[in-house]
């Protein structure tokens, strides 16, 4: 078998896995509209609005591709006791997207609010409170993922650095599912990467895995990998890189992974793409290479969308280039 078979494949193998997806949950708010003036207040455009529009976001817009790419999500997260809050269960429950959110009555539901004129976001507002969950809090939501642990066969920690996934609650997750052999997958933010000690990968872009490693001055991609590789204790590292695609570290290998040819359009969400395909890939118990190539093509695809966005297997299988060859640890198509 060819190597574009065996991936699409893997791509059909996705159907009904179930992911948990632990982190910061978002709401994302779209305020389109036309410029035409300048306010006479101020030296400022004037966006006469034209739509408006809610999404998923942060640890929900992953569940939302998982669930768009066939897989079967359950997020755990906290919101607010406010309409963000109840803007996303509804989203959920639209979506059918199967979720455990605990209410915080002492924070808001975190709300990025984006205005758009001409295609382009003019400025974004964002609303949120980033210390900490308390204990009550913490303890609430790990006994809940405790329950679905043994239903569940991968689990993401989508890390925001919104207060969720603090080093405790992060390390606490960890061990339950490595005394339950389930592999954990995470999406970083922040300096110390520590935290995700014993997790199976982390999928930091290039900018975090410079931050992580102290190594911005004088980075290197093959020893910032590694470094993070000392940090973390895992299976692998995968570092995305925009436009120059996707490296992966595995214990002493490497790999480097092109990004497609494609317009740009809109970058946003484009990591939760990345974590989400990679993921079901290696739920199903594929290599992480292949699971690799998977997730930069779906990455190549859904930055071509507007705003925060997702895929159908159908469209990602649609992409995939006929000849996939691994060289010399190039991947090359």
């Amino acid at each position: 078998m060819d190597l574009k078979s065996r991936l699409i494949e893997i791509i059909k193998s996705w159907k009904g896995k179930k992911i948990a997806v632990i982190g910061d949950v978002m709401l994302d708010e779209y305020i389109i509209g036309k410029i035409e003036r300048i306010s006479p207040e101020a030296p400022v455009p004037i966006l006469e609005v034209e739509e408006e529009r809610h999404v998923l976001g942060g640890a929900a817009n992953v569940a939302n591709n998982i669930k768009a790419l066939s897989g079967e999500p359950v997020l755990f997260g906290v919101i607010g006791e406010d309409h963000g809050g109840e803007k996303i269960i509804n989203l959920l429950s639209n979506k059918n997207i199967k979720h455990i959110l605990i209410t915080d009555k002492e924070r808001p539901t975190t709300l990025k609010t984006r205005l758009i004129a001409l295609n382009q976001q003019i400025v974004r507002m964002d609303r949120e409170k980033k210390y900490p969950i308390n204990n009550y809090i913490q303890e609430k939501l790990i006994s809940k993922f405790k329950k679905y642990i043994n239903e569940i066969d991968l689990i993401i920690l989508s890390d925001y650095a919104k207060g969720v996934l603090t080093p405790e609650t992060t390390q606490k997750i960890i061990n339950i599912a490595k005394s339950n052999n389930k592999e954990v997958i995470v999406d970083p933010k922040g300096k110390d990467f520590s935290k995700y000690e014993n997790a199976t990968l982390i999928t930091p872009n290039e900018k975090e895995a410079k931050i992580a490693t102290n190594m911005e001055e004088e980075w290197d991609l093959i020893k910032g990998a590694q470094k993070l590789m000392e940090i973390v204790r895992g299976k692998g590292i995968v570092i995305t890189r925009g436009e120059r695609g996707i490296f992966l570290l595995e214990n002493d290998k490497f790999f480097e992974i092109p990004a497609l040819k494609s317009e740009v359009r809109d970058v946003t969400g484009a990591g939760d793409t990345v974590i989400s395909a990679l993921s079901l890939s290696l739920s199903t118990g594929t290599d992480i290479l292949s699971a690799c190539i998977i997730a930069n093509f779906a990455a190549g695809c859904v930055v071509r969308k507007f705003g925060t966005s997702t895929l159908s297997t159908d469209e990602l299988i649609a992409i995939i280039p006929e000849k996939i060859e691994i060289k010399n640890n190039h991947v090359i198509f």
